[in-house]
């Protein structure tokens, strides 16, 4: 059986891209080759990602979070949870370096580059956003690594895409919305039951990890994580044709289940400062979910000859 990433619903999305793309990947490759986080292998495969994901924002912040999402991928590439291969960096040390509580070192370059560019970044945050956001951003941070960097077992779906929900970086990614666009939300419009702002948040986070589980299933194969191999761990699929079926059909869902409570969003009520922040919030979110597709799509870092879609072994 073949299968085509569009059938993927987000396929029918529409593709942005930051105008100034090409400046801000120039920028941000400089700081990130100076702190020595850039595998060449790896690199060009995921540098693109953060102009697919943010549009209409100022260059210096757009700058600021490449270089994020650098030290995230350099985390990921070499300390994630099916990729490392020997000593890791340990969480306590890096939240102190994120907080600006304490500098740590490591006789393992690697761990040491890690630990310089956290410092790097979080500084660089820190005095370029309010206290409340980079507390907020922070508790994702911890959320992540604590996931990331600890092996949780699972025995259904539903229970991978729990720990997928955590484990996929998706959060950290959504709460730079306020950064990027300085928009920042308050706690009464975060839990206005009118205008669903965690419910969307939720339902991007998983779009986005749950279609990379696909996307990237030639390099996962082997790893109980992966949505794919969730499906026939779990006995909730008796073949991987009928994994990947259901896989994308779980996508498809979820995409169903944001485009309808976007329609549910009511900002009536809200100040008209507050209805402009929430409308370009969930425009956004819009942008994360499209990328979802046209990211992943474009960047060579997901291109295999065993890739689970037809489309995206021809450039192999």
């Amino acid at each position: 059986m073949n299968f085509n990433s569009a059938l993927l619903t987000i396929s029918n999305t529409e593709l942005y891209l930051h105008k100034d793309a090409s400046i801000i990947s120039k920028k941000a490759k400089i700081i990130s080759e100076k702190l020595g986080i850039i595998d060449e292998e790896l690199y060009s495969g995921h540098s693109t990602m953060t102009n697919y994901i943010y549009v209409n924002s100022s260059i210096d912040k757009m700058v600021n979070v490449l270089v994020t999402y650098d030290v995230l991928y350099f985390l990921d590439d070499f300390f994630g949870e099916d990729t490392n291969t020997g000593e890791l960096p340990d969480v306590r040390e890096i939240l102190d370096i994120w907080r600006g509580d304490k500098l740590h070192n490591s006789k393992n370059k690697k761990i040491k580059k890690l630990y310089t560019s956290i410092n790097y970044i979080s500084k660089t945050l820190r005095k370029d956003s309010p206290t409340f956001f980079f507390n907020k951003y922070t508790n994702s941070v911890i959320e992540h690594l604590s996931a990331s960097l600890i092996e949780k077992k699972y025995k259904t779906v539903d229970e991978y895409i729990s720990i997928r929900l955590m484990t996929g970086g998706m959060y950290l990614l959504i709460d730079l919305i306020e950064y990027v666009h300085s928009i920042y939300l308050s706690e009464e419009l975060i839990n206005d039951e009118n205008i669903y702002i965690k419910k969307l948040c939720k339902q991007c986070a998983l779009i986005g990890a749950l279609s990379n589980d696909i996307f990237s299933y030639a390099k996962e194969k082997h790893s109980d994580y992966n949505l794919i191999n969730a499906y026939l761990v779990s006995h909730e699929a008796s073949n991987y044709n009928q994994a990947v079926i259901k896989a994308i059909d779980k996508v498809n869902e979820i995409h169903s289940d944001f485009k309808l409570t976007i329609k549910k969003v009511n900002t009536e009520s809200l100040k008209s400062n507050d209805k402009l922040i929430v409308e370009k919030y969930i425009n956004a979110l819009k942008v994360i979910v499209a990328s979802s597709y046209h990211w992943q799509k474009s960047t060579n870092r997901y291109y295999h000859s065993e890739n689970v879609f037809e489309d995206m072994k021809a450039n192999t």
